[in-house]
């Protein structure tokens, strides 16, 4: 047979030779964990798990993911809920840092985007890094000394004029609370620095026992001459006794 004949019969088999599925045929998949860049150690934080794309995001499906830490010493850490599934692709998950500080941990995020129809599923794993770091504790002790409990009272955390955080408590009359916030910025600089604690109550009348709200402290960071040790120690008094005096002065309500 001549070459020109085997010629022409491969051209009619090579037409019906059927195509073979491309694997990459779905769209990447998309993993993004939006969790604080650095955290004290053993505080939980809040982050969002977000996946997007693959078989579900093209043709619809469902998501599942498994989220792990790695680090050289894991001891106390928590993910919580480690692992779930859904349609949206979106997962709230609490993390307890690991009990040694500093180090960086990895958490690493094995997910799942699959086709329900087809069956058909692709996988992704990456990972995201968080800095855990000793925490400076800021520590106030709310003392109410009168007959009158306070409610709702909000404590606001400053360090050198920068906003930290919020605490609302009750205490009752007679009764103590004690706050605590981590100040966990990445890096805290040795020296001196003024931390704040800003009292405040939906009727106004809580007030520190200078007659005030409000009420700094001078530290020093990493100086062996702080008597603290970092750990900031803040008495605070409510007078609930203003609470009283303001419901006596209160008008009576009007008879109809």
């Amino acid at each position: 047979m001549s070459a020109a004949a085997v010629a022409a019969l491969a051209i009619p088999l090579l037409a019906v030779l059927p195509t073979a599925q491309n694997a990459q045929a779905y769209s990447d998949i998309l993993v993004n964990l939006d969790c604080p860049s650095f955290a004290g150690k053993l505080e939980k934080v809040s982050c969002k798990l977000t996946v997007a794309g693959g078989p579900a995001g093209d043709t619809g499906g469902n998501y599942s993911y498994k989220l792990e830490i790695i680090a050289d010493n894991s001891t106390g850490s928590l993910v919580s809920p480690s692992s779930g599934s859904s349609a949206t692709g979106v997962f709230n998950v609490t993390v307890t840092m690991p009990g040694e500080a500093p180090q960086t941990i990895k958490l690493r995020a094995n997910v799942t985007s699959k086709d329900l129809v087809s069956g058909d599923s692709r996988e992704k794993v990456k990972d995201f890094e968080v800095k855990v770091v000793d925490p400076i504790i800021i520590t106030a002790t709310v003392y109410n000394t009168g007959d009158v409990g306070a409610r709702n009272v909000s404590a606001k955390f400053y360090a050198d004029g920068v906003y930290l955080g919020e605490r609302i408590f009750d205490v009752a009359a007679g009764a103590s609370a004690t706050l605590t916030y981590n100040w966990t910025w990445l890096n805290v600089a040795s020296g001196k620095h003024v931390v704040t604690v800003v009292l405040d109550d939906e009727e106004g009348i809580v007030e520190f026992s200078t007659g005030n709200n409000v009420y700094s402290m001078t530290v020093y960071v990493g100086d062996k001459s702080n008597p603290l040790g970092g750990v900031l120690t803040i008495g605070v008094i409510v007078l609930s006794v203003l609470v009283f005096l303001t419901y006596l002065q209160k008008p009576a309500p009007k008879k109809k």
